[in-house]
């Protein structure tokens, strides 16, 4: 037991529970001096002690809580009174502020305010004719004025919801768990910025752009391990392309029905599955417009890491063709058949990826400037906070997402997967069935008959002219 901790506590709480009471007490002692009732100050002041000493002692042991958890508590209390006490006029100097009809100035109130794990939530209400930009672009001086790491400004009925994140969740790394049951619909990813678990829905086709050393493999392989449940029961086919030699992949090759570490199987690989996709939709159509995946009809998964070497880096131009066609109708037809691309990639360029509007949701990891968040995350996505440029190397897997519905982005972090888990998962989680890409060879028979005659070089052609 932490002795000093405890008797450190216990007087900040008596000197709380005394400024709460102290007009009451001073006044009864008052009273009692007034009227010469010494008894009943006495009485008063004995009272209002033991009273303080009751509630003292049942704040800290009533209701089963460490010192820890009361000294969370009590700085949260104090924290969130210092940021409403300080709301106003922070609004004020920094000119947040419009003028109402009567001529006095209106300013973003707080009207709910509350604690989600380390940042604190405030409920803000904004004045007829302010936009919720205004307060967006005024979060770096929020953040500074109220001794935040950082705030964030987001869309809440009525007005907008202020985050003020005191400590980051994200600083620390942690490793990816074993995989449990699988969801489709939520499937581990890691942690969002407000210590909530991220998850993402299998479906959308999903571009995850960083630079060398990011976490591009936190990204893929937190994906591969939370899906391995639905890999090994068929509900989910994983196809993986890894043009680096297979450094990435090859470790959790038995998770993958097919796999490609060479350019051409890489592009016969995509044309495959995109076969595979058009016989599906025939099947499907006018019977459902939707694909449900089921163990006999699974969900089709493409992971691609390094996507660049395919759609832009091939010596071979007609490969780099062939390639970009298929992702271009993975990525415009396979939603609803149930297939699905994730792909990786360092330069984010048009260039680079043809198709890059193709991808309804990103994921932007630690990029190189302001114009590849841009390019990445969208246009005006820097604005709500999204700052790919400002993650440190020193922070792998942080990153923005930006959901499929547009909506502000989301800080989060993937979990890190060692090698001894990746090849654990995968040796327990192997998937039913393994598919080798055959490359159809070229016909290279030709008809003698109908073949063009050798040309006749130039002497000969003039030795016979002279003869």
């Amino acid at each position: 037991m932490d002795l000093s901790g405890e008797l450190r506590w216990l007087g900040l709480e008596v000197r709380d529970v005394w400024r709460r009471f102290k007009v009451i007490i001073i006044l009864l002692v008052v009273f009692g001096l007034l009227f010469n009732q010494f008894a009943f100050a006495r009485v008063a002041l004995l009272s209002a002690v033991i009273a303080i000493v009751a509630l003292t002692l049942w704040r800290r042991y009533g209701r089963g809580l460490s010192l820890a958890q009361h000294a969370r508590r009590r700085w949260e209390r104090e924290t969130a009174k210092s940021a409403v006490t300080a709301w106003p006029e922070l609004m004020i100097r920094l000119g947040l502020s419009v003028r109402g009809g009567s001529g006095i100035p209106e300013i973003p109130s707080v009207v709910a305010y509350g604690w989600r794990e380390l940042s604190l939530v405030m409920t803000v209400a904004l004045p007829l004719g302010m936009e919720r930009r205004t307060l967006t672009l005024a979060a770096p001086a929020l953040a500074e004025s109220l001794s935040a790491l950082a705030v964030s400004i987001t869309a809440a009925p009525g007005g907008a919801e202020c985050v003020v994140q005191y400590a980051d969740p994200l600083a620390a790394p942690f490793s990816t768990p074993w995989p449990q049951t699988t969801d489709l619909r939520a499937i581990p990813m890691g942690v969002e910025s407000t210590g909530r678990p991220w998850s993402v829905r299998l479906g959308p086709h999903t571009l995850v752009a960083g630079s060398s050393g990011s976490g591009k493999a936190s990204m893929i392989w937190s994906l591969l391990i939370g899906l391995a449940p639905a890999i090994r029961s068929n509900l989910v086919q994983v196809h993986g392309i890894d043009l680096k030699g297979g450094m990435e992949l090859t470790m959790g090759r038995k998770l993958l029905t097919s796999y490609a570490t060479d350019p051409a199987e890489a592009v016969q690989l995509l044309e495959d599955v995109a076969a595979q996709m058009k016989r599906r939709a025939g099947d499907l159509a006018g019977k459902s417009r939707q694909h449900i995946a089921t163990i006999d009809s699974p969900h089709v998964l493409v992971v691609i890491d390094e996507l660049a070497a395919l759609t832009a880096y091939l010596s071979d131009r007609e490969l780099q063709r062939r390639a970009n066609v298929a992702i271009a109708l993975l990525c415009s037809q396979g939603r609803a058949p149930g297939f699905t691309v994730f792909a990786c990639l360092q330069d984010p360029r048009k260039e680079t990826l043809p198709s890059r509007g193709l991808f309804t949701q990103t994921i932007g990891l630690r990029l190189r400037d302001a114009l590849e968040t841009s390019m990445v995350l969208g246009e005006g996505m820097r604005e709500k906070g999204a700052l790919c440029h400002h993650i440190p190397s020193t922070m792998p897997g942080v990153a923005y997402v930006v959901p499929e519905d547009g909506s502000d982005p989301v800080r989060v972090r993937a979990g890190h997967a060692t090698d001894e888990l990746i090849t654990q998962v995968a040796d327990a989680f192997e998937a039913p069935h393994h598919v080798k890409i055959h490359i159809p060879k070229p016909d290279v028979s030709e008809d003698t008959t109908t073949s063009p005659r050798p040309r006749r070089s130039r002497r000969t052609q003039k030795t016979g002219e002279e003869q």
